[in-house]
């Protein structure tokens, strides 16, 4: 069988060739769309560890055999054996960062593993001076340090280790994620029946071998999750039109648009120039609550602010000056979704006005370093949380509302009443929120 250490050519372009093919695997890895994942940002690392390691030891193949080398020569040992220790603890914590994707594990294994690694870097940066791991002869030569088997021996511990922590994940991992998460230890062991007659080029070509499996891994995940968020996103994209759907109809109850349409035909004999601008008004109205359902983003407050007083122009028909409106707006510049406050002083029309003789509203905006927050209090009946819990029909407005706060910007609601006092809604909308364009 022909000596392949001998072959110094053939080494240089095999290990590479190695770099080459892991550089093409960190493209594809960086150009992914889940490269932010914890996983994928260690597999990152990982295979920018192979490819210095290859390189070099490439370099210690290409500079062999002159004295005049023996400066780029410990350079190329160094990387070579500093960059596979990295390999080595970056390793363990991309299996981690996986197995964490599917179920609760431990991070200690790869802090123990990242110490071990970090402690034979600086061991290799020690050996340029005294050669307990290498060095290089008069002529150039590659010359293993009297410690050298610490370094074998290290590599075949952690690798076994690598191999007993993938197997013990093999319930989350399934058969083939663990045949492949196994093959980064198998697959480099394997090689070292080859050592006898060619050493070390087989193992860095294994190891290689084992990212492209691992790169098929994490490329299936990646593409797992994405069409994962993407049906996420369907979801949640179906329920806000059915949100958006129910609150619309909600707003359109056949007693508003009958008593409007018998205010109409009141005014058309009394007022018919005001009937016509009511017209108008309702139709605008309605519109807007059409137009709703097919808002995917949210809105300016200003915008919501004109469907409001639309709809209250609508109801003062009703009932005149029994029904006030008091304004305390200090900010205007963010954005919330569509028949978000509406709803609320409608609600507030619609109970407040059952007992009272008269009703006042009162909105308010204002901030603070995080939120934006809007009050609308009116010193209407009230209402009891314990009948409005056994109540399936009741405020089902206010829970689409808060609903859509909750999806559309990561805002929030809070309702409190007191029976025959008033009710007091309070909307919260995070400042990291959509803002006004």
């Amino acid at each position: 069988m022909p000596n392949f250490n001998e072959m110094q050519w053939l080494n240089v372009y095999l290990l590479t060739f190695d770099a080459a093919v892991t550089l093409f695997l960190l493209i594809g890895v960086v150009s992914d769309v889940n490269r932010k994942s914890p996983f994928m940002k260690t597999f990152i690392v990982l295979l920018v560890s192979n490819i210095f390691m290859q390189l070099g030891e490439a370099g210690i193949w290409f500079f062999a055999g002159s004295a005049d080398n023996t400066v780029i020569l410990n350079i190329s040992a160094l990387t070579s054996l500093a960059f596979s220790y990295a390999l080595i603890g970056s390793y363990a914590y991309c299996l981690t960062a996986f197995v964490r994707e599917k179920s609760e594990v431990s991070a200690l294994p790869a802090h123990i593993m990242a110490v071990l690694c970090a402690i034979f870097m600086v061991m290799s940066v020690i050996s340029l001076f005294n050669g307990m791991f290498f060095s290089f002869d008069n002529e150039g030569r590659f010359v293993y340090g009297s410690m050298y088997w610490l370094v074998r021996l290290f590599d075949l511990l952690a690798l076994t280790a690598e191999m007993i922590l993938v197997s013990t994940c093999c319930k989350v991992l399934g058969l083939k994620g663990t045949l492949q998460l196994i093959s980064f230890g198998l697959l480099p062991m394997m090689s070292i029946l080859l050592q006898f007659c060619w050493e070390p080029t087989p193992e860095y070509m294994a190891t290689t071998l084992s990212l492209i499996l691992l790169y098929s891994l994490f490329h299936g995940e990646t593409t797992r999750q994405l069409a994962q968020q993407k049906i996420q996103l369907a979801q949640k994209e179906h329920q806000l039109t059915e949100s958006r759907i129910s609150i619309m109809l909600s707003q359109i109850q056949p007693h508003f648009m009958y008593n409007m349409l018998t205010t109409i035909m009141y005014l058309c004999r009394t007022d018919p120039e005001e009937a016509e601008r009511t017209v108008g008004q309702f139709a605008h109205y309605i519109r807007a609550n059409m137009d709703s359902i097919t808002l995917k983003q949210c809105i300016p407050f200003e915008n919501e602010m004109n469907h409001v007083k639309t709809y209250l122009s609508l109801e003062k028909k009703r009932f005149g000056d029994k029904l006030t409106l008091k304004l305390d707006i200090q900010e205007t510049g963010f954005m919330l979704p569509a028949l978000t406050v509406q709803p609320l002083i409608e609600n507030a029309v619609k109970h407040g006005m059952r007992k009272k003789k008269e009703l006042t509203i009162e909105l308010r905006t204002y901030s603070d370093e995080d939120n934006y927050y809007i009050k609308i209090y009116d010193n209407g009946k009230g209402f009891d949380k314990d009948i409005i819990k056994s109540d399936g029909k009741s405020h089902i407005g206010i829970d689409n509302v808060r609903s859509r706060l909750q999806m559309m910007c990561g805002g929030d609601l809070a309702v409190s009443s007191v029976p025959e006092s008033g009710t007091t809604a309070l909307i919260k909308i995070p400042k990291a929120a959509p803002k006004k364009p």
